[in-house]
């Protein structure tokens, strides 16, 4: 069986009472329990069957184990398609210290033993998005977990930026911008969410908010005009920016056909990306073990205790047995998936070459077209920046003002015949310095009538 994706919910606030913990938790088993009836369980025991609507045959198991005031529930459940795929999911509620955690991990394979690819298409399990929905904050770490998020204005903007660059952040943000109020594919921003909810934060950002990432991090972090960029964790401006990849709008229009089987396209890879990462770094909580291994000793105890006769030892004994049989399975699971994950290291290694290449590739697009992939845009950000040719005209406009310099946008001439020439205006000069990357024009001059910002014209 290969791990596919793996998710780790954690609940910190009000959880310094033993009581909040237990009703949190018993609220978290009742949304599960939910979901295995929706899934055709007639009853909830320690075992039982149901029937998946695609026909699969579908087994679920519960454990408990008690350590004092730690509790873990486990929650595995198995379906087996007729075509001879398996699939199965595990899901663990801890009750610790001071959190309530959920730990879910996916995996596939073949029931038989057979040497043959399995084509891969994870989805986020419903009940994620179950958990996700309930009332209450959500973390991964030091990053609160959050359903799609609008990201409107400027200063929007700025506070993406910090949430970007914080040191300790625990999960990708993935950032959908818009141009003119438009994506650049139909719906994107909601199916994105709809897939990646528990993984990354999934943030859509308007125009302004778009400029306030470009004045913050620079051209090439930048995300505006229809691009999607995946930033993921330990960002550093120093990076390589190809390790954080960029969509550009027209390379997700670039594909021909109908626009929502390029947003599928796009979707899936996207998807895959990001439950591969998860299935390789999301970290199995070291309480579910702490709690299986005290609630196992405290047994044993009980019973050593309790052995006043031959049939007590004999118990004892095949307790004992038992034990050692389910210890040399955990093992040999556990074997068999260090082994997967680094199947999946070297995939991801793979993924990472395959990106660049096709970032410094001419002939990106179409080769990515002929995977059946989208492949991540190319140094800039919207095709139209082109540096300034000797002796070109170009009109800016200022959108924001900076601390230390206007921001500026390229525009159209204003029709206006009120130019002056400009004997200050140093922050909207070292505005188009920033914007341009030089600032070697022959004259600058400022527009006499025009308003909200000003209009600026520039001789190069």
């Amino acid at each position: 069986m290969q791990k596919v994706a793996a998710y780790l919910l954690e609940r910190r606030d009000d959880m310094e009472w033993p009581e909040a913990r237990a009703a949190e938790a018993n609220r978290l088993k009742t949304q599960v329990e939910s979901w295995l009836r929706s899934k055709g369980a007639s009853s909830i025991g320690a075992t039982g069957t149901y029937r998946p609507p695609d026909g699969s045959a579908g087994t679920f198991k519960i454990q408990e184990a008690v350590d004092g005031e730690r509790t873990l529930w486990t929650f595995d459940l198995q379906e087996d398609a007729p075509g001879g795929r398996r699939f199965l999911a595990s899901l663990s509620i801890i009750t610790g210290r001071d959190t309530v955690s959920v730990y879910i991990t996916l995996e596939t394979g073949w029931i038989t033993a057979q040497v043959m690819p399995a084509t891969l298409d994870q989805r986020c399990p419903k009940i994620v998005r179950d958990l996700i929905q309930l009332p209450g904050r959500w973390f991964h770490g030091a990053s609160m977990l959050n359903q799609t998020k609008s990201i409107t204005g400027f200063d929007a903007g700025e506070t993406l930026v910090h949430d970007i660059q914080y040191a300790d952040r625990s999960v990708p943000i993935v950032a959908i911008s818009k141009r003119y109020g438009e994506l650049a594919l139909p719906d994107l921003d909601k199916t994105l969410g709809y897939d990646l909810v528990g993984l990354a934060n999934v943030c859509v950002l308007d125009e302004d908010a778009s400029w306030a990432l470009t004045d913050a991090l620079g051209r090439d972090w930048c995300c505006y005009h229809g691009a999607v960029r995946l930033y993921w964790p330990r960002f550093d401006l120093g990076q390589d920016k190809f390790q954080h990849p960029l969509w550009t709008a027209e390379r997700l229009r670039s594909r021909e056909g109908d626009p929502k089987e390029t947003r599928e396209l796009f979707r899936r890879q996207l998807r895959g990306l990001l439950f591969r990462a998860s299935a390789l770094s999301v970290t199995r909580p070291r309480e579910i073990d702490e709690i299986r291994e005290a609630h196992n000793r405290r047994g044993f105890t009980e019973l050593r205790q309790q052995a006043t006769s031959l049939a007590g030892f004999e118990e004892l004994a095949d307790s004992y047995a038992k034990e050692n049989d389910l210890l040399r399975q955990e093992l040999t699971l556990a074997r068999n998936q260090a082994e997967d994950l680094q199947e999946q290291m070297r995939s991801l290694e793979a993924d990472n070459l395959a990106f660049k290449a096709h970032l410094v590739a001419k002939g990106a697009a179409e080769d990515a077209k002929a995977e059946g992939e989208i492949a991540p845009g190319g140094d800039e950000c919207e095709v139209e920046a082109t540096e300034p040719k000797s002796g070109e005209t170009r009109f800016y406009k200022k959108r924001h003002a900076a601390p230390t310099h206007d921001i500026m946008k390229h525009t159209n001439d204003c029709g206006h015949n009120q130019w002056q020439p400009s004997h200050k205006g140093d922050k909207a000069k070292k505005g188009i310095a920033k914007l341009e990357g030089r600032s070697d024009w022959q004259s600058l001059h400022h527009c006499g009538t025009c308003t909200g910002g000003g209009m600026w014209k520039v001789q190069w």
